[in-house]
């Protein structure tokens, strides 16, 4: 709503008093000057002559608020008055037509500070302020404020391979012997549940000299069954299998490298996808330099790779008798040294044997023969 102010300035004069006689020819020229503003009225006056006296609103010189401040200077020619619309009950009064509001109040302009007399001016005083009623139009395009993105990461699951005694809760095994049954285990620990996937693949042994063969292929199948057969999965993230240990000829360690693929679990699945596999064949004994076909520039990638590699602290040594006699259920296997010693034992056994028997039967015949010469 906007406000036009329309001033009207009334001038009456007043009559004149005569509560005594002043000689005094001072008197305002030009027009007050009248300002509008929007809480309060100000007027302002021009003499002829240094101004002397007062102005104030009528009926209320008693109040300081109400009357002008007196002349800085003797010869000041001008003096006003600022009254606010709260103060000196200035008469308001609505209009319907036109719309708006009047602001009225009584002026009075006197010549002499203690008396009115003859020179002394009236003027009413008059704001208006109309009010116009305009609809604007703006058009605004308002959309929703953009999602906040709020990123957080997601610790990856934490992978293991053990090799283990016969099961999957066995002892961890450093030190095997070949033909003994081990578990081989693939684990991946998560502080998120139902959320992660994983597959074993690319898994390959070698002797740490170069000559590697391939287990599990790309796709976490196996390629010899009598070396690896297809992995189980008993959940999300375990996999595992049993097999029997096999060595290379003439080479006391092995390494296995496999890697491990993690996915995120779909929404709403109950299970991981695992491989489909077939059941692998038996490999062909191939010459030593012979890599399965694995071309040796191909670059194999998953997103966790893991290796198993027996480190030397954890290595057993092995005594004497361990290197020389070994049983496996009812059988015993001997090295060369371990035969000859037990064949030496064996003839020393029967030599001593045979001395003390030969000794104590001939003892027995000489007490014989001393009992019958007595």
């Amino acid at each position: 709503m906007k406000k036009h102010i329309l001033k009207f300035v009334i001038f009456l004069t007043l009559r004149s008093f005569c509560y005594c006689t002043v000689d005094n020819d001072n008197e305002l020229i030009n027009d007050p000057i009248l300002d509008c503003a929007d809480n309060f009225i100000e007027v302002n006056f021009e003499t002829k002559k240094p101004f002397l006296g007062l102005a104030f609103v009528q009926s209320h010189l008693e109040d300081p608020k109400c009357r002008s401040q007196p002349p800085d200077t003797q010869m000041q020619r001008s003096t006003g008055l600022r009254v606010y619309f709260s103060d000196c009950d200035m008469e308001k009064r609505a209009s319907s037509s036109p719309r708006g509001l009047f602001i009225n109040t009584t002026i009075v302009v006197a010549f002499h500070p203690d008396f009115l007399t003859k020179y002394d001016k009236v003027f009413m005083v008059q704001c208006f302020y109309m009010e116009m009623e305009r609809k604007l139009y703006k058009k605004i395009d308002i959309s929703m404020p953009p999602p906040m993105l709020h990123p957080k990461q997601v610790p990856m699951p934490v992978c293991r391979y053990e090799i283990l005694d016969g099961t999957p809760t066995g002892p961890p095994v450093f030190h095997a012997t070949v033909g003994q049954m081990v578990y081989h285990k693939w684990t991946c620990d998560s502080e998120q549940k139902d959320t992660f996937c994983m597959t074993v693949h690319s898994c390959f042994v070698d002797d740490g000299f170069g000559q590697s063969v391939q287990l599990l292929d790309e796709k976490g199948c196996a390629l010899d069954k009598y070396l690896l057969s297809n992995l189980e999965y008993p959940s999300d993230l375990m996999a595992g299998r049993e097999a029997h240990v096999y060595k290379y000829a003439d080479k006391e360690n092995m390494y296995f490298n496999c890697q491990i693929s993690i996915t995120i679990k779909q929404p709403g699945a109950e299970y991981c996808d695992v491989p489909i596999c077939p059941d692998p064949p038996r490999r062909r004994r191939s010459h030593a330099n012979d890599t399965d076909g694995v071309d040796s520039n191909e670059t194999m990638l998953s997103e966790a790779p893991s290796t198993f590699v027996i480190p030397q602290d954890d290595i057993r040594e092995v005594g004497w008798l361990e290197r020389n006699f070994l049983m496996f259920g009812d059988n015993l296997c001997m090295s060369q040294w371990g035969t000859g010693i037990l064949v030496f034992f064996n003839v020393a056994l029967l030599s001593t044997s045979f001395i003390l028997t030969f000794a104590t039967i001939r003892n027995h015949l000489l007490s014989t023969k001393m009992s019958n010469f007595k």
